[in-house]
This record gives C-alpha cells, sequence and structure tokens, in this order.
C-alpha cells in the first residue's frame, strides 16, 4: 500500500514539474482575472443565479452559450445536448454535450463558514481540444460579487492533467489523475479549501527479471503493446491475477536507476505474465519462511524456504495483497507480504 502512494506522489510530481511547458488555452486563463457580478433578485440567490451569471459573463463559448440558452429557456431541445440538469435544491447545474469527443459544463457550490458561497466551474471540451479547467469564486451575499479564488493550492497543478467530477449531492470532488486506476477524491474542509486523497488498489510491488525483451500485452495472452528491454532494471505494480497474469497498476513501470516512470500503454491496460516477474526475500538474517496452504497464519505449511534472499515469483495475491502466492523452484505457497522486498538492486528496510 504504501508502495503505491509513493508511485501515485512522483507521477503527480512528474506532471508537475512539467505543467509549464503545458499550454492552456487563453480562454481558460481569462476566466480568472475579474470578478463576476450576480444580478440581485427575489429570495435566495442560489446555482441558477450562479450559473446564468458566469454564462452570460463570457459568452462566446459553444458551452457557456448554450448554457445561458437552456437557463432563459426552459425546456430548451438541442440535438448536441445530451443531457442538462438544473437542480437548484443541491445546488447543482450541470450540461452534457454529444460530439466525438466529451464536453461537458458543471457548477456547484458550498456555504462557507464565514457566510459566503464557494463556487465552482468545471469544464472539460478534449472535442475542441482545451484542457480540463477547474476554478473557484467566492460569492459575497453583501456585494453581489463572484470573486476568482486562486488560493486553493490544489489547483495550481491539478489543471492540466486532472479531469473532475463535480458532487451533485456530497461535498467530494472526483478527479481522475491520469494513468491512476482509481479516482482521487477533494475532500472540502467546510472553510473553502480542499484536500487531496488518493484511493489506492491493493497490488503487488515487483521487478523483472526476463534475460529477454518483455512481453507487455493488451489482455492475458492478448495481442503485444511493446516490450521491454533486457538492459533496463523495471520497477512495478501489479493487481488483478488471471490465469498466470499481472495487470500493470497505472500501465506504467519505474526504471530503476533514475526513478523515471515509463507508460507501456496509455488509455488501455497492460499486461504482464507472472513468469517475468521477480520479488525478493527479506530474511536477511538467515530466517527459514514457511510456505503456506492459503493466506493464514494458521494454514498448513507447505514447503519452506531457507535461503537467503531468494528470489520467488508472484503467482496471486488475497483482497489486500496482505499476502502473495510465490512460487519458488517446484514449491508454491502462500507468504506475508511483510517478508517480500520489490527493490532488485538493494535490500529493503
Amino acid at each position: 500500500m504504501k508502495k503505491l502512494i509513493i508511485v501515485a506522489a512522483i507521477l503527480i510530481g512528474s506532471l508537475a514539474a512539467n505543467a509549464q511547458e503545458l499550454k492552456i488555452p487563453q480562454i481558460n486563463l481569462r476566466w480568472h482575472e475579474k470578478a463576476i457580478e450576480v444580478p440581485q433578485v427575489k429570495g435566495k440567490v442560489g446555482i441558477a443565479e450562479f450559473a446564468h451569471a458566469f454564462a452570460s459573463a463570457y459568452q462566446g463559448n459553444v458551452m457557456t452559450d448554450e448554457l445561458k440558452a437552456q437557463l432563459e429557456n426552459p425546456g430548451r431541445v438541442n440535438e448536441d445536448v445530451d443531457e442538462f440538469i438544473l437542480d437548484r435544491q443541491n445546488g447543482y447545474c450541470g450540461l452534457q454535450f454529444v460530439s466525438d469527443g466529451t464536453a461537458r459544463m458543471e457548477m456547484c457550490y458550498w456555504n462557507r463558514k464565514d457566510g459566503r458561497k464557494l463556487v465552482a466551474v468545471n469544464m472539460l471540451n478534449v472535442y475542441e481540444n482545451e484542457e480540463a479547467l477547474l476554478m473557484f469564486y467566492n460569492y459575497n451575499p453583501d456585494t453581489g460579487m463572484m470573486e476568482p479564488d486562486l488560493e486553493i493550492s490544489f489547483f495550481d497543478w491539478a489543471v492540466p492533467f486532472m479531469s473532475f467530477l463535480l458532487p451533485q449531492t456530497g461535498k467530494d470532488i472526483e478527479a481522475h489523475v491520469y494513468h491512476l486506476d482509481e479516482p482521487a477524491y477533494m475532500r472540502y474542509n467546510g472553510d473553502g479549501d480542499f484536500e487531496l486523497e488518493i484511493q489506492t488498489v491493493p497490488a503487488v510491488a515487483c521487478f523483472i527479471v526476463d534475460s529477454s525483451p518483455t512481453n507487455i500485452r493488451t489482455a492475458p495472452n492478448g495481442s503485444l503493446i511493446r516490450q521491454l528491454s533486457p538492459d533496463g532494471d523495471y520497477m512495478l505494480d501489479v493487481y488483478q491475477p488471471t490465469g498466470g497474469w499481472w495487470r500493470i497498476l497505472a500501465e506504467c513501470v519505474t526504471t530503476v536507476e533514475n526513478d523515471d516512470i515509463e507508460l507501456v500503454e496509455e488509455g488501455g491496460e497492460a499486461w504482464i505474465h507472472y513468469s517475468v516477474l521477480g520479488i525478493g526475500l527479506r530474511n536477511y538474517g538467515g530466517e527459514k519462511l514457511a510456505l503456506r496452504e492459503s493466506p493464514s497464519e494458521d494454514s498448513k505449511v507447505v514447503g519452506t524456504i531457507d535461503q537467503s534472499e531468494a528470489l520467488v515469483n508472484p503467482v496471486d495475491m488475497n483482497s489486500d495483497a496482505s499476502w502473495v502466492k510465490v512460487k519458488w523452484g517446484k514449491m508454491t505457497g502462500w507468504i506475508s507480504s511483510e517478508w517480500l522486498c520489490a527493490n532488485p538492486v538493494t535490500t529493503c528496510p
């Protein structure tokens, strides 16, 4: 589990380092430059008023123009619009387009402890080759203005490599990090800020022990995606063991020499056979390690590994990866993951 969090952090950090090289469309940047007036209405100002004010302030974009039209003409039909949602009670508004790619726009808001409201605007327009965009405004009921909030630290690096889903109910924003299999969540703390929580997938950390080019495939026994050079040292996390095959987590491997993350597949699955995967053992004190019939300390011992720092092949894992079924020579059995070391060039602490 700890290994997974490190991999996610390295990936995000690597992308963040390249943020300056990514060009975010100017229209996205322009949306952060000014406050937006929300016209006074009878009764409580809510999501419809925030959405209309934003769409009116930034006309000339296919999504903001359609949002404005939908709000001003209830029941409007547009063949390019798959769905329009206006949920006043929960404070959510969403617009989903039908296109060759993905195009959507949504808004929601939270009540802040200081009496203001935090308004979020989320846009994704792959069809027009725009990056995912998430921005925040603070609405002050005393002034009737939505002021851009650029102090939410998460925004600075997240935009170029994430897509988002705002909550129609609840408080947390779902954030999909590119190349990670599970979503992350931006947990709202009620005071105008968020904490990032990345969900991790139980997996087995290992390395490649193939003396020939290593085949990476689209599925167990599937089509060849690519081959990894036998000259390199690679560490990776695998999960979903299926008939002697493992799926590569996040479809990437880490090069041991410089810790660079190398994608082996983008936008699909990547699988590798167990026979080319290795895991070292941490019996540095000469401990004799028992291989068990099932993943439990109370299970029957089916074999013993008495060789210090032996190399085993991972065959299966239990639901939380706390036990791994391994093959060593002619023996196969379960071993607690605390005895495993996934670093091919050094010992584990």
